[in-house]
């Protein structure tokens, strides 16, 4: 029998100002929130969690959910410690409990954490529990903030002595007491049930429990007398917010779903095999849909998502972009689906995931309306507590970045709770082509995870090569075997994997009735132009300004790989349009050197103008530059797959093989557009400029400069350039050929990604780089082990003996791409009155710009000098104006200025503990909007072109600010 009038109640465990709440309390908070979100959980789910408990004689699910309750209960048993209890001052300590009897005496330990892992391994040797078993049980609760804790991080005082060691023992019987729990069935557990899987999901339930527990606005700090009196108030509170947040839970009405109904077209080829799945007896654990750009992927694998939610019982949805860009895209489609009314959806929690989230207006649009629509029941919603960090992945349903997933699977602090929260959901994999080594070799470490967790995935991808195709599926699958058999088929085709030793690709024939109107084309003409690096940009402007005279209408893009080198094309090109004769020609520049609220300013302009229709995907957008108007689109590699617009015609300097296809499926995007194109442009072209054959550079980086062969491997430019002209020569059109996308991608880039051995016809200085790039992989492959949550360890000692062993290594920086170092810097100005204001709000600046910014509320000036941190408004002014740097003067300069912090507008302690900023520095631009350093140079705000970044010279240079 409970005593509710113990002396265990007198320490505090969560307190402010005024009002404390006992540790006890607290913890039973906490487990009360825990059972309310087991008891939402799918059968699937929540047969992860209990297995271990299950497997023992006598055991029912009522018990082993109260075990598993009690153990998230005891997560907090290191607060009863004098290092913790300490905390406070001592004059409210000692109305609590008798400081003299319970004294600080050689106790300093504050990470309560690691105290209560000693704590209760101290109790589990005294009940005989072997330490095999104990390991996995109590560091899977004492680690809920969010770093391992295990006995080989310890060593410190914590609360060693015979008075604390008394009550610390009895709070954990009283808990055991407490939720009707005999502590020698821990004994009875068999160690090896107690799995890495289980020890993720549990530390993750913990985690997240604690998050929503220790929420003061709900579980408010009383004494444990008012407590006990409405404990079934606690409860009921803690069953609501389950209810409210619905975490791990997604309602949907259980009915037929119509294609076209949901779509408003019928399917074609791809979507009707991917309909054809759900009459499979065993349904695919990993799909693969290879296909071209535009051939309906997305709603293939949204509707293939909805039939595991709503059928199988997975408990939601994450879709992996490779870019904010693409991410921001696909919410607004995926918000569009998830709100048809013939779903129906029940309030899922609909949330974006990347850094600049909250600039999205579809998605600030839905937090608002959820806020203002607290009590009614909507299809999808969006509720603020998941906009706070590491908790986006918890929602039902949320787009998001590829970083986002791969941080699950990655050495980062709580990452336990990603996986928790990605456990038994369908994950879309989406423009998955032929990523670099080291993002391969960590997404490999996380398909591995998901299998583990029974998650479904989902992989789109109109550009993968065969050998990354092999690679996916066996890292899924090793969790089924060690060696799983590839049925291969024709491209475009359809790979499912439904466990066992095989997975199977189908070829998707074409639809004999496919809509011309709605598709994109088969065929597309190439043709290369020879050039030198000094005459690229001038020839590729010459023969764009041809065109655009000749053809007269239409929508002509070029994509250059360098920021730099689509600054000097757009200045040739700008000085054009501004002439008289060139009236009726337009040019927009859009590259990622652009403070943030421009980019998202220009990523609109771009949609509205060359973007789909909105209200009817079989008729012209009414925006569209038509007749006798004229728009150049100039960019960099983001115009590659970041934005679904229709070019009339393309202009690009050679890449990787499998991004100029997806170049390729930016020309006629929306055939519909047909009609109105001008009658000098009646098949789709890429034009591609490039070394000759003969002149293939032993060092690329010399013709298309540095910056392009750290994001492409020289060898791989190469092997196109060579694939290209040797194609050209054996087609009998002059420096051209035509590629049928449906019959040809295949084979283009699988010649060019194949093994070394089998490319026997390199050039010598091919060979020489093919070899260097694998002495390189392996180097990548190390650097990646050294920062993966690695899913191959199959015992859980071992598992956090190796995170400990890596977590010592204090040099280590994690991170989710292979880049070169950068640095963020908001700008800043002197407004007219004095005041320093983020550069996206300065009228001079603003009134100059090629589009208009979103609208915003009316400026409001920024409270530099803020208590503790900015607010959520200057928050979002300054990341308005925020860039990214990734020049390597730049970035040391601005980092050596970070340890200086020579600024007396803001305390540094403000800004770094604004955690949205605190990566990031502020940098004043004078009059002319630029920045200077008499040693590196000067940086350049251009309206228009954006940040330029231009070296040392001795006749342009202002005064450092």
């Amino acid at each position: 029998m409970c005593d509710f009038n113990s002396e265990i109640f007198q320490f505090w465990g969560k307190a402010d100002e005024h009002n404390t709440l006992p540790a006890v309390c607290h913890m039973l908070d906490v487990a009360f929130v825990a059972r309310a979100i087991i008891l939402k959980l799918a059968a699937q789910e929540r047969a992860i969690l209990l297995k271990p408990f299950l497997a023992i004689e006598g055991v029912d699910e009522d018990t082993a959910i109260a075990m598993v309750v009690l153990l998230i209960a005891v997560h907090d048993i290191g607060k009863i410690t004098p290092g913790f209890q300490y905390k406070l001052p001592f004059e409210r300590i000692r109305r609590l409990f008798d400081t003299q009897r319970y004294d600080l005496k050689n106790a300093s330990e504050t990470q309560h954490g690691t105290s209560g892992y000693k704590i209760l391994s101290n109790w589990a040797e005294s009940i005989g529990l072997s330490c095999y078993t104990e390991k996995p049980l109590f560091s899977s609760v004492a680690s809920h903030h969010g770093e391992f804790v295990t006995d080989s991080k310890n060593g410190r005082v914590w609360g060693k002595g015979y008075i604390w060691e008394k009550v610390q023992l009895a709070s954990i019987e009283w808990l055991f007491d407490y939720f009707l729990v005999d502590a020698s069935l821990l004994c009875e557990i068999d160690d090896e049930l107690l799995t890495p899987t289980w020890y993720v999901y549990m530390a993750g339930l913990c985690s997240v429990a604690d998050w929503i527990g220790s929420d003061h606005h709900y579980f408010t700090y009383i004494s444990s007398e008012e407590y006990f009196a409405n404990v079934a108030l606690r409860v009921e509170t803690a069953h609501r917010l389950a209810d409210k947040l619905n975490i791990k839970h997604v309602k949907a009405a259980q009915s037929i779903i119509e294609f076209n109904k949901v779509f408003g077209f019928k399917p074609n080829a791809l979507q009707q095999s991917i309909l054809a799945l759900f009459n499979s007896q065993e349904l695919p654990w990993l799909t693969v849909i290879e296909s071209g750009m535009g051939s309906g992927k997305t709603e293939a694998a949204l509707i293939l998502a909805d039939h595991f939610i709503r059928n199988l019982d997975h408990s939601g949805l994450y879709v992996a972009m490779p870019s904010q860009a693409t991410a921001n895209q696909l919410y607004k489609r995926t918000l569009k689906f998830l709100k048809h009314e013939s779903l129906g959806y029940e309030d899922i929690e609909t949330h974006l995931k990347h850094s600049n989230a909250e600039f999205n207006p579809a998605y600030e649009g839905l937090l608002l309306s959820s806020i203002e629509d607290l009590n009614e029941q909507n299809a999808v919603k969006a509720n603020l507590w998941f906009t706070a960090k590491k908790r986006g992945l918890l929602a039902g349903a949320c787009v998001g970045t590829i970083d986002q997933l791969l941080m699950a699977a990655m050495r980062y602090k709580h990452n336990f709770v990603r996986l928790f929260a990605i456990a038994n959901k369908t994950v879309i994999l989406d423009e998955v082509h032929a990523p670099d080594y080291f993002q391969l070799s960590l997404l490999k470490n996380t398909l591995r995870w998901m299998a583990k967790l029974k998650v479904r995935v989902i992989i789109l991808s109109a550009t993968l090569p065969k050998l990354m195709l092999r690679e996916l599926v066996q890292a899924y699958g090793q969790e089924f075997g060690k060696n799983i058999e590839l049925k291969e088929a024709a491209y475009p085709r359809l790979t499912t994997y439904s466990g066992g030793q095989l997975a199977t690709s189908v070829h998707v024939a074409e639809d004999e009735n496919t809509d011309e109107l709605a598709s994109p084309p088969k065929r597309f003409g190439i043709q290369l132009h020879k050039t030198t690096p000094q005459q690229c940009v001038e020839q590729m402007a010459s023969d764009v300004l041809a065109r655009v005279k000749e053809a007269g209408c239409g929508v002509f893009v070029c994509i250059l790989n360098t920021v730099n080198a689509a600054q000097a094309l757009s200045e040739i090109i700008l000085e054009h349009c501004n002439r008289k004769e060139s009236q009726n020609m337009q040019c927009l520049v859009f590259h990622a050197r652009y403070p943030i609220g421009n980019r998202l300013a220009i990523e609109d302009m771009v949609e509205y103008l060359v973007g789909k229709n909105p209200g009817d995907r079989k008729a012209v957008n009414p925006n569209r530059p038509v007749k006798d108007q004229c728009l150049i689109l100039i960019g960099s590699q983001v115009l590659e797959q970041s934005l679904d617009y229709d070019a009339c015609e393309m202009f690009t300097q050679v890449a990787p093989i499998d991004l100029i296809m997806q170049r390729l499926g930016r020309i006629w995007r929306h055939q519909v557009n047909n009609p109105f194109r001008s009658k000098l442009v009646q098949s789709p072209r890429l034009n591609v400029y490039l070394p000759g054959l003969d002149e293939i550079p032993e060092d690329y980086a010399k013709w298309l400069g540095y910056a392009d062969v750290k994001i492409y491997p020289s060898h791989i430019l190469a092997v196109t350039t060579r694939l290209l002209w040797e194609e050209a020569a054996s087609s009998g059109i002059n420096n051209g050929f035509e590629l049928d996308l449906d019959t040809e991608i295949d084979d283009w880039v699988n010649n060019v990604y194949n093994d070394i051995e089998q490319q026997v016809d390199w050039l010598r200085q091919e060979q020489e780089k093919a070899f260097e790039f694998e002495l390189e992989k392996k180097l990548v492959y190390r650097l990646a082990n050294n920062m993966m949550f690695d899913a191959d360890q199959e015992d859980v000692s071992d598992l956090l003996d190796y995170l400990n062993d890596q977590f010592d290594d204090e040099d280590l920086v994690l991170s989710t791409r292979l880049a070169s170092l950068s640095v963020q810097i908001i700008l800043l100005i002197q407004n007219v009155d004095g005041s320093l204001v983020p550069i996206t709000e300065y009228q001079p600046y603003l009134q100059q710009c090629q589009t208009p910014m979103r609208e915003n509320a009316p400026y409001e000036a920024i409270n530099w000098r803020a208590d503790k941190r900015f607010n959520k408004n200057d928050i979002g002014k300054l990341k308005q104006s925020l860039v990214k740097l990734t020049h390597t003067d730049w970035v040391e300069h601005f980092r050596e200025l970070e340890s200086n912090w020579p600024f007396d507008f803001v305390a540094k302690d403000v800004w770094q503990r604004t955690s949205q900023l605190h990566s990031c520095l502020p940098v004043i631009l004078d009059q002319y909007f630029t920045y200077s350093v008499t040693s590196i140079g000067t940086l350049k705000l251009d309206p228009v072109l954006g940040l330029k970044v231009e070296k040392c010279r001795s006749s342009h240079n202002h005064s450092k600010r």
